[in-house]
């Protein structure tokens, strides 16, 4: 399994990462080249397919989509019920499985609470769902974060959706 890992190609997750700046939002984070993105008055998405970029189901894919506002947590406790509350419906449904439990970590030297589950979606494929809030109180920014991959592709997404979320940053706004 070890070699399979390390000679899977780039072709399979969309190129190699590339870094890339919202003209819009106050992030940068990392994503595969060759991956579709959509960056607007609304959110950020990027996704293994263009189709996928508004598509109800990531079957045979990935999507990251990202909502980046001016911090209104105070902390993780704040953005643990957050999360709490966003995930509930797909953590209740019959067969859901928590990978991990709702957590405090760093990202970047940013404060982040995360949590990762698999279950259905809403087309019933079975999913991997990694869910985030990234605060940097710093630059009074915050970034909520869904990562979403068909659960049957974990080998070719699993980490690569980890490596995305973990490259991001949140920039200072107060010299523009």
């Amino acid at each position: 399994p070890l070699f399979v890992l390390a000679c899977r190609s780039e072709d399979e997750t969309g190129g190699e990462l590339i870094s890339y700046t919202s003209p819009n939002y106050p992030i940068t984070f990392q994503m595969p080249e060759n991956w579709a993105i959509t960056d607007n008055e609304d959110s950020i998405s990027i996704a293994s397919a263009e189709s996928l970029l508004l598509a109800s189901s990531v079957a045979e894919g990935a999507r990251v989509n990202i909502i980046v506002t001016p911090s209104f947590f105070t902390g993780s406790a704040s953005a643990t019920e957050m999360i709490d509350t966003a995930v509930r419906n797909f953590r209740e449904q019959e067969g859901a499985e928590v990978i991990q439990e709702v957590q405090s970590r760093p990202i970047n030297t940013q404060s982040a609470v995360e949590t990762v589950l698999r279950g259905q979606d809403t087309e019933g494929n079975e999913v991997i769902l990694r869910y985030l809030v990234i605060e940097n109180l710093s630059v009074n920014q915050t970034a909520v974060v869904a990562a979403v991959h068909d659960a049957d592709l974990n080998n070719q997404y699993g980490q690569l959706m980890a490596d995305i979320v973990n490259s991001i940053q949140l920039e200072d706004t107060s010299n523009q």
